[in-house]
């Protein structure tokens, strides 16, 4: 029964917490009558504010929902306040639907700007509170490129650029960069930065061209998704232990990477100069995620394969490569300073040193502890409370995954399953149900992004699906396979 409990919980949490971090959706105030407010603020020369949504990567105007302490005006004050950074005097009422009110806005100083060559004018997004965890950016874009961007709500573009000519400009202060406005330390790292990318671009055109190829095959190893791919060759080619310690590692890196952005909050190269922008980022920039990544995951490696085969000093070799060539792809890309590379690196290191050491742990039964349940629901259980508290989306979304992880668990010690395939043809076919039902899984929660911009329901829908992926791993795909493996006659797996 109390393992029953627990399941609930685990699932319920994540369930209950998502609507929690939708705080910018629209929710209705019965007394009020209006459902949200959204800001239209337009330069002098036409061009309309759109912030980037977090969870749904659309456009759409800064506004949120309002709560019964507020009328509509200082709610839509600070609601663009905290997307944008910006102060703004909430003027007449412009249109009202039932998705809430636009309000004529007027910023109470001038909008520091940075226009771009297309004439889009780029806002210091990252200054406001809920950069990161509600929005991605924040630029004043022209009427001639009013196509070239999806909406929140697919009803809503037309209408808003119908509006434009209406609203009363905002004075524009235009700005070649935004180093007056950013740490001293990191304006300092700027030639570092482009010292990369210009002795890149001076090796010639072939050299250059092959030293972009070797950064982007680099840049693969920083990439979470494509450890997660290797998740499911772990579980039907290595058993349980080497999947579930690689999971455990990736989640690790992923939440340590997360919270130390949200709580250092600084911004990238290409936020204070656009022009060194030639790989694309969300999120602020300390630590370097895909350092802190690769630097864990070949730690890692290294580390065992010095346990095996003292002292593998050519796995230490290529564990100091990667690293480095990582640190120099990202500053290249102009996505990272030097620092941030150098901090990513130290943490990945550390985090694979305190996995490989959990790793070794064994509880009751000499069961290895990242292979029991509690481990995954502790994971969960800290992973939720601290998506609650920083309200950032990939916190939940790790949460999800360690949820499905300790569903899977429980059911294995609940319900005792079969052996797992020890035949290369079970093998394959569990590996193959495996991808099958993840592909579907994903499929539907795109399909879902495409039909709705409503951040709450993304978000829940995203929560199901990815904790959905651990127990048709660890549960449905082996008696899949087994299924069919009798369907066409094949003695054992």
């Amino acid at each position: 029964m109390k393992w029953s409990i627990a399941l609930l919980l685990s699932v319920v949490s994540w369930l209950v917490s998502s609507p929690v971090l939708a705080d910018a959706e629209n929710t209705f105030s019965p007394e009020q009558g209006i459902a949200g407010v959204a800001c239209m603020v337009v330069d002098p020369a036409g061009r309309l504010l759109l912030v980037k949504d977090r969870v749904s990567g659309r456009y759409g105007l800064p506004g949120g929902r309002v709560s019964l302490a507020e009328s509509p005006q200082k709610a839509l004050a600070r609601e663009v306040f905290e997307e944008t950074a910006i102060r703004v005097d909430v003027a007449k009422v412009r249109y009202q639907d039932h998705r809430g009110v636009l309000f004529d806005c007027r910023s109470l100083a001038p909008l520091p700007v940075v226009s771009q060559a297309d004439g889009t004018g780029i806002l210091p997004a990252w200054l406001a509170p809920n950069f990161a965890s509600e929005i991605d950016e924040a630029r004043l874009v022209p009427k001639a490129h009013a196509e070239d961007y999806q909406y929140r709500f697919n009803d809503r573009g037309a209408l808003l650029w119908s509006l434009v000519d209406k609203v009363p400009s905002s004075d524009v202060t235009a700005l070649a960069d935004f180093s007056a406005l950013a740490p001293a330390f990191y304006v300092s790292q700027y030639g570092l930065v482009s010292g990369v990318q210009q002795a890149v671009a001076a090796m010639g055109e072939t050299m250059a061209s092959f030293t972009t190829q070797v950064f982007w095959l680099v840049n693969i190893l920083g990439e979470t998704a494509f450890y997660l791919a290797f998740v499911p060759l772990f579980l039907v080619f290595r058993g349980h232990k080497s999947a579930l310690s690689l999971l455990f590692l990736l989640i690790s890196a992923a939440a340590v990477s997360t919270l130390l952005k949200s709580g250092f909050a600084m911004p990238r190269p290409f936020f204070i100069w656009p022009e060194l922008k030639i790989g694309d980022a969300r999120g602020f920039t300390v630590p370097s995620g895909h350092t802190l990544l690769a630097a864990a995951v070949t730690t890692a490696w290294y580390l065992k394969r010095r346990a095996e085969h003292p002292p593998a000093y050519g796995a230490l070799a290529l564990t100091v490569l990667v690293i480095v060539l990582m640190g120099l792809n990202r500053m290249y890309l102009g996505v990272h300073f030097a620092s941030d590379v150098i901090i990513g690196g130290l943490i990945g290191a550390g985090i694979a040193s305190v996995t490989v050491k959990l790793d070794g742990l064994t509880v009751k039964n000499a069961r290895p502890l990242l292979n029991t349940a509690r481990i995954w629901l502790l994971v969960c259980i800290i992973l939720a409370l601290a998506a609650l508290a920083v309200k950032l989306p990939n916190l939940l979304y790790l949460a999800a995954l360690a949820a499905g992880v300790y569903t899977g668990q429980v059911w294995h010690k609940l319900f005792p399953t079969r052996k797992p395939a020890q035949t290369r043809g079970g093998k394959i076919f569990t590996f193959a149900w495996i991808i099958l039902g993840a592909g579907i899984i994903l499929g539907i929660a795109y399909g879902v992004s495409q039909l709705t911009g409503v951040s709450w329901v993304l978000l829940i829908f995203t929560c199901m699906a990815i904790w959905s992926i651990p127990p048709w791993a660890l549960i449905a795909s082996p008696e899949l396979a087994r299924w069919l493996a009798r369907k066409i006659g094949m003695q054992s797996l």
